[in-house]
């Protein structure tokens, strides 16, 4: 955008005292959906004509232009975009009322969505999760196991409460309230027996001719793991297998002789069992930080606090520990 396409400077006392409905909150959505005011009329059960005056009298009522009318459709202006991700909050956050209230009439003592990577899982948040269901177990806990590239997007939805993770570069944001934690070093795991323990000494080339299995291509894992390659002036495996299931990697290990890459309390774990093995081998990479990541203009629930404390409480004494 060029300063002859910038939007004007409005006075910020202007969106003060905005006053919007309901229907207009719903309308915003739709649009957004169908960028066509028929199409978005019937979804929200009203008439294009009353679509038309509900959008008007918010665009008069703030004073700017909320979307550009085109022969083919509509497309929202800089401020548009503004109230459709406004507007696509709240109704994710009334969702979530409604979750919870369901939740609370069914015995429930409230609800806590959790996201979390899987390095953290094995150690930090099952303890901190542990010593809060200990004295809330009613409260009830949705928990999300996946890449930090696919939980962030689904806590600025509103679909979850806090992540537990790292942020990935594409997805920071000033609406997030971050929390560092410790980082996590790296392990390269393959199954008990696997031939390279048969070798004196593994180094990083014996490792790029094996099958690797990655995160997919973009997930911050995936991404330090082919830096650390490349600071050894070796290229990316050839052969690999993308899943960021802890599962199917598990699995695969103990079906062939694949290798792959895990935070070491991820490691460690599966290794008390006798699933994996550590390869006695130095990677030159180190994850970024992890962090207790929530929404900054999200109020949390007393449940989601609870947790939160529990699970600093629990990190604390584990850092004492060692």
């Amino acid at each position: 955008m060029n300063d002859a396409d910038a939007p004007p400077v409005l006075p910020a006392s202007q969106f003060r005292r905005l006053r919007i409905k309901s229907q207009q909150i719903m309308l915003l959505n739709a649009l957004d959906e169908h960028r066509n005011l028929r199409r978005a009329a019937a979804a929200i059960h009203t008439t294009q004509p009353a679509a038309t005056a509900l959008l008007q009298q918010l665009e008069e009522g703030l004073g700017v232009t909320l979307f550009e009318r085109h022969p083919r459709g509509m497309e929202p202006t800089v401020y548009g975009d503004v109230m459709i991700r406004y507007a696509r909050g709240v109704l994710h956050d009334f969702e979530y009322a409604g979750e919870e209230m369901a939740a609370l009439a069914s015995g429930a003592a409230g609800l806590v969505r959790i996201g979390s990577v899987m390095g953290a899982t094995p150690v930090m948040l099952t303890n901190g999760l542990a010593r809060f269901k200990t004295g809330n177990p009613r409260v009830r806990i949705t928990l999300q196991v996946d890449t930090s590239d696919q939980l962030m997007p689904a806590l600025l939805r509103g679909d979850l409460d806090v992540v537990l993770g790292r942020l990935p570069d594409q997805f920071y944001d000033e609406d997030l309230d971050i929390e560092q934690l410790e980082g996590e070093p790296m392990s390269v795991v393959a199954r008990p027996g696997h031939p390279l323990f048969d070798l004196p000494e593994v180094t990083l080339a014996d490792l790029v001719v094996q099958t690797w299995i990655l995160h997919p291509l973009g997930s911050p894992m995936r991404r330090r793991v082919e830096q650390a390659l490349q600071h050894a002036n070796l290229s990316a495996p050839p052969d690999i297998v993308e899943t960021s299931s802890i599962l199917a990697t598990t699995s695969l290990l103990e079906a062939s002789n694949m290798i792959s890459v895990v935070p070491l309390d991820v490691a460690q774990h599966y290794a008390n069992y006798g699933m994996v093995a550590i390869v006695a081998v130095q990677l030159p990479i180190s994850m970024a930080n992890l962090g207790i990541i929530t929404r900054k203009k999200k109020e949390l629930a007393p449940a989601v606090k609870g947790f939160l404390r529990a699970l600093r409480d629990s990190n604390l004494e584990r850092q004492i520990a060692r």
